[in-house]
């Protein structure tokens, strides 16, 4: 049964028993048995119409649970819990992020090298340090959050983003998006609404989070 069908049984079932859709297990056990009781045969000179309507009502809210002690009545099922999850980037998604960045570096220069350190708030390297490729994404429910290894450089920075996380294309697409930081080393930068709502349909939120190690990915994974 689907979910929709589902609750259109529930209001049904409380509906053909008196009840709305606040009840829960102790009103449902009473009208049963009140009307199991006014609405016997017995008292109703042989009429099974009103009886069998109630107990096919009571026999459904039984099975789905909702008429013992302790249970919790909602006309809306439950909602699967989320799960955050963190997807490594295929090596065909980094490299078209680096080609989209710098085409010539894209093989043979990249952003996490030793010789990349922006902790003094200065590049030595202006096209390395300042462009930035993810690795990896966390995804919860619709909300993304990109991990990159590189630290944000003060100043200008350029970031390339696979945009297709959360849809079914099979080709890459990749988009740069350019940012001024005050600060140099790790942080969040949350991706404008205007911007999240054309580059990245269907995402609820989108954040890049710079010098993201595997710790940090293990924590975003167990956090609850």
């Amino acid at each position: 049964m689907e979910p929709v069908d589902k609750i259109k049984a529930r209001a049904d079932a409380l509906f053909a028993l008196g009840l709305d859709q606040s009840a829960g297990p102790e009103d449902i056990r009473e009208a049963w048995r009140q009307i199991a009781f006014h609405a016997h045969p017995d008292h109703t000179g042989g009429d099974y119409s009103g009886f069998s309507q109630a107990k096919s009502a009571y026999d459904f809210l039984r099975k789905e649970g909702l008429t013992g002690k302790g249970a919790e009545f909602s006309a809306m099922p439950r909602r699967p819990r989320l799960k955050k999850r963190v997807i490594e980037l295929a090596a065909e998604e980094i490299a078209a992020c680096r080609a989209r960045l710098n085409p010539d570096l894209a093989l043979s220069h990249l952003p996490d090298t030793p010789d990349a350190d922006c902790g003094d708030g200065t590049c030595r390297d202006k096209t390395c340090e300042s462009d930035h490729v993810p690795d990896a994404v966390g995804c919860f429910g619709r909300d993304l959050t990109f991990f990159v290894a590189t630290p944000v450089c003060e100043g200008a920075n350029r970031v390339a983003l696979p945009t297709s996380v959360l849809t079914s294309r099979r080709h890459n697409e990749t988009e740069i998006l350019s940012f001024q930081s005050r600060n140099s080393g790790s942080g969040d930068v949350v991706i404008p609404d205007t911007i999240r709502e054309r580059k990245f349909p269907g995402a609820k939120s989108v954040k890049i989070r710079f010098e993201a190690d595997q710790q940090i990915r293990d924590e975003f994974w167990i956090a609850s």
